[in-house]
């Protein structure tokens, strides 16, 4: 399935549920002050947000595996519509991510729960407990964080990233690892304000 957070195993995954099991602390303590204000700045961004879309990639969870299509999110939804390999199309929202592979007519349901996808598609978005914010990262031109659960860091790892021009963020990737080393890739381009058609519909194109 080379859907969301599939079924291959990454040992750099393993790694960072290594790294990752030592965090006892939430929300953003034992971040400076910048870090937290950047925090800040990227939970303000999610919640202003009404909706955003545009074309996709998708590197992983297989090695070597690479997707595509198009996608919309609004505040506590998702939508992936794939293109390449094939057509599929993914729902992410309220407490499940619902998969249906227009090739086969299969169907797979999967708990947000246990993925961490669901740090992201939380209303409102917080970083505060029970979440943890594991490190705030500049680099040029990008604002990119990486959060977990405070109080069990091995259900994921999920990292943000955000072009940053110095006052507007606009959400450019994720990068997460799952609760079962399941680990994905997505990189957004073409990105428009608004939604032609509502989150919770699939594509019929």
């Amino acid at each position: 399935m080379n859907a969301l957070f599939g079924r291959a195993r990454l040992s750099a995954a393993v790694t960072v549920f290594l790294l990752l099991a030592g965090c006892a602390t939430s929300g953003t303590s034992g971040l400076s002050v910048s870090e937290r204000s950047d925090a800040a700045r990227i939970a303000g961004y999610l919640n202003r947000t009404t909706s955003l879309q545009g074309g996709f990639t998708q590197t992983g969870p297989q090695a070597g595996s690479e997707s595509s299509g198009r996608f919309v999110y609004a505040p506590g939804e998702l939508r992936l519509d794939y293109d390449e390999p094939h057509v599929m199309h993914l729902m992410a929202g309220g407490t499940k991510i619902v998969l249906r592979d227009e090739a086969n007519g299969s169907v797979t349901r999967l708990s947000l729960a246990r993925n961490p996808l669901g740090l992201l598609l939380r209303t409102p978005v917080s970083f505060d407990a029970p979440v943890k914010v594991t490190s705030v990262r500049r680099l040029q031109g990008v604002l990119q964080l990486s959060a977990a659960e405070a109080d069990n860091p091995s259900q994921g790892l999920l990292t943000l990233q955000f072009a940053d021009d110095g006052q507007a963020l606009r959400l450019i990737g994720l990068d997460g690892v799952d609760a079962r080393a399941h680990h994905i890739v997505l990189r957004f381009y073409d990105l428009a304000d608004g939604a032609s058609e509502p989150v919770g519909q699939p594509s019929r194109r």
